[in-house]
């Protein structure tokens, strides 16, 4: 199957569930099968399992060759993700639905609202996930970057890109023996024209942690083996000034490859003044030339989607009594707690699992480092 069919079926199953989303919170009655819901549901249960089995063990695209031309002048910031906007959406709503759903006209008043409270401090919850998705905020050192980039130089080294790694460390005051927690770094490794090593990390994580499925990883996979641009800002000086002061102690770049696709991150301090005091690094940028930020181009994964659909599964199983109005009273009102309990657990269990778990198909995964031990 076809990228763009796999996206279509994507997009389906969203738009399905959006739909019973409103029919949820529009058609509030106490009795009466509600058809609209229960057949939008199905339909999106459908659209989701089919992208399911068109993009299982599915490889990872490389991006689309383009002409060399040149560095380019125009580094716009990644955009926006709507497929990841309308989930977030509809994970904070939803769970609220299904209980009005179910409940509405069930129990009276004051239990209705108070049962509603917590599904609407959870609608809230999601909100600041969803401003970002929307928003993305730019940190300033990449707006510094980008303005260098449009005046027309920029400091640059070709690289190549050898692989992108998940790398595990266990930090020097854990103090846990058994089976302690490893903190996530995803990193390029990236090698000179002279055999240095050099690595890059991504511009920032998701809402629970590391992505294992972003822009960054596919750069990674895509590129790996290419050859790839390490693009610093001209005026480094007043970076590093206040990357001492304050903030996160390190560079702004952006890795452009040969293809034309690039992706933003951050390079330690450390093994990098070698490049930027090197003048014949200096290069120009190519006006109106603009890079293609990368977008995820997520696939499923068993050990990340598994456990996400089973928690949509019991939604629906609880939900479709309610629909189908065979049940009433208490009963409905405790399937309806119950589909709106699997609803939150729902990205909870596919997020976390997707920080915690590399894809192998995109990432290389060095042993863990403890680096409470000698080296």
């Amino acid at each position: 199957m076809s990228r763009t069919a796999a996206e279509a079926l994507r997009a389906a199953a969203l738009a399905c569930a959006a739909v019973a989303l409103v029919l949820c919170l529009v058609d509030v009655r106490s009795d009466g099968p509600r058809g609209g819901v229960l057949a939008a549901l199905a339909a999106g249960a459908v659209c989701a399992g089919a992208w399911a089995l068109a993009t299982r063990g599915r490889p990872v695209p490389a991006p689309a060759p383009h002409p060399w031309r040149g560095l380019p002048s125009v580094l716009h910031r990644d955009p926006v993700d709507w497929y990841a906007a309308v989930s977030t959406l509809l994970a904070g709503a939803t769970p609220f639905a299904a209980y009005l759903l179910a409940a509405a006209g069930e129990v009276n008043d004051a239990w209705l609202v108070l049962w509603a409270l917590p599904l609407g401090g959870w609608f809230l919850l999601t909100l600041p996930a969803l401003w970002r998705t929307l928003f993305r905020p730019f940190p300033e050192r990449h707006r510094f970057l980008a303005q260098d980039a449009r005046a027309g130089r920029v400091y640059a080294v070709r690289f190549v890109l050898e692989t992108g790694q998940w790398v595990r460390l266990i930090d020097e005051d854990n103090r846990k023996l058994v089976d302690p927690a490893p903190s996530v770094v995803q990193m390029l490794r990236l090698r000179d024209e002279h055999g240095a090593y050099y690595g890059t990390q991504p511009l920032g994580e998701g809402v629970v942690g590391p992505s294992a499925i972003g822009p960054f990883s596919l750069f990674a996979a895509g590129c790996r083996g290419e050859h790839v641009w390490v693009v610093w800002p001209e005026r480094w000086e007043p970076v590093l000034a206040v990357a001492r002061r304050k903030g996160r102690p390190a560079y702004p770049v952006a890795m452009v490859s040969e293809t034309g696709a690039m992706v933003w991150g951050y390079a330690a301090i450390d093994y990098t003044d070698r490049y930027l005091t090197d003048p014949a690094n200096l290069h120009p940028t190519v006006p109106g030339l603009a890079a293609r930020p990368l977008r995820p181009r997520p696939r499923f994964r068993t050990e990340v989607h598994g456990r996400m659909f089973a928690y949509l599964a019991v939604a629906l199983a609880a939900l479709t009594p309610v629909l189908l109005d065979v049940v009433s009273g208490a009963v409905s009102v405790g399937l309806g707690l119950l589909a709106a309990a699997a609803l939150v657990g729902a990205p909870l269990a596919a997020s976390g699992a997707n920080s915690r778990i590399p894809d192998a198909g995109r990432w290389d995964v060095p042993p863990v480092q403890d680096l409470r031990v000698p080296s």
